[in-house]
């Protein structure tokens, strides 16, 4: 669980009040059917934080969201939410009532005789019981996002990217990865990919007869970049015969993970009608890992940025930004975003 608060400095700018990071006693799927144990693990957070206040702004479970592009007729301006509604009636099971469905129209401009919209869709009773948990643990919930809408709003917020940028910030979890899409101030798409941290892990503690703990202590220990030479990280015990061997392992999975990078650029591509930078970013655990971001470039062929502190839009001279470490920014990148919810003009 992040919780992050954020504030508008005297002298301009946004700066870090305070943040926590509490694991879960279990399970994500276990804590959310309990709400004692939600309301356990917030006020934990809250009083270690110093909290101010009780309204927030969150994102649904990522496990309960379904998040798909549609294209409806260009025909039905000013009732495109009867068109959306009626398309989702195919594709979802039960009646429509059943769900909360929203969208962001993607393009705007008719192409074929249709435009396209990202719409996101969650059952109504997942999201009236994650809003009454939140309120049993004594907060007010102001909105409730999705977490891509979070990240586009952080990316756009940050000064290292630019208006024509493609950006695909992949956020890799422990079983499953999102891949997605920002194209200047557009979110285009949200992609989840069967990959995560544990299918390294799974393949090299396979591999090498290990514990999947023994495998991560391996990884974090050694890096998956072949490339790097013991004087450059100050490191004599780094064995470059383990790292070769890792990255040899890593690699077929992390392929997976590639080849759908391209086909989001591709439809990045189609959308933009142009040339534009291609900028990936990692975020998650996984994305901090010594090397990640040096091996997924060259299987890639170009440059993957591991998200860091750098690339948040916090003032400089904030004396908070030295409590928020590059493995907290890639961790915490989506609860920053919902922070930034009415403090940026990039909503």
């Amino acid at each position: 669980m992040h919780l992050v608060q954020l504030e508008a400095l005297a002298e301009g700018g946004i700066g870090v009040r305070c943040h926590e990071t509490f694991a879960y006693p279990g399970t994500r799927a276990e804590l959310m059917e309990s709400p004692k144990a939600i309301r356990k693990l917030v006020r934990r957070a809250m009083r270690a934080g110093k909290f101010r206040g009780r309204n927030v702004v969150s994102a649904m479970p990522p496990e309960q969201v379904r998040v798909m592009s549609l294209s409806y007729p260009a025909n039905s301006s000013g009732a495109e939410a009867g068109s959306i509604l009626k398309l989702m009636a195919d594709r979802v099971d039960g009646n429509l009532s059943d769900y909360v469905i929203d969208y962001v129209p993607i393009r705007m401009s008719s192409r074929d005789g249709e435009r396209l919209a990202l719409v996101a869709v969650s059952r109504l009773e997942d999201v009236n019981n994650y809003l009454e948990s939140l309120r049993l643990a004594g907060l007010d919930v102001n909105f409730l996002e999705i977490g891509p809408l979070a990240i586009k709003r952080l990316i756009s917020s940050g000064s290292t990217t630019e208006l024509r940028d493609h950006v695909l910030v992949v956020n890799i979890g422990e079983t499953t990865s999102h891949i997605t899409t920002i194209s200047g101030q557009r979110l285009l798409a949200d992609q989840e990919v069967q990959f995560g941290e544990a299918s390294i892990l799974n393949a090299i503690a396979k591999t090498l007869d290990l514990t999947t703990n023994m495998a991560k202590e391996l990884v974090l220990t050694n890096g998956l970049d072949s490339t790097r030479r013991n004087a450059e990280i100050g490191d004599d015990n780094l064995d470059s015969e383990v790292v070769r061997t890792l990255v040899e392992i890593a690699k077929p999975e992390l392929l997976r993970l590639v080849r759908e990078i391209n086909r989001a650029f591709l439809f990045a591509d189609s959308e933009s009608h142009g040339d534009a930078r291609k900028r990936i970013f990692v975020v998650g655990g996984a994305g901090r890992w010594p090397g990640m971001a040096a091996l997924m470039s060259s299987l890639a062929k170009m440059p993957v940025e591991s998200f860091g502190r750098e690339h948040m839009p916090f003032a400089d001279e904030s004396a908070s930004i030295a409590t928020f470490d590059d493995q907290q920014a890639a961790e915490m990148s989506i609860a920053v975003g919902l922070a930034l919810r009415g403090m940026s003009t990039h909503e």
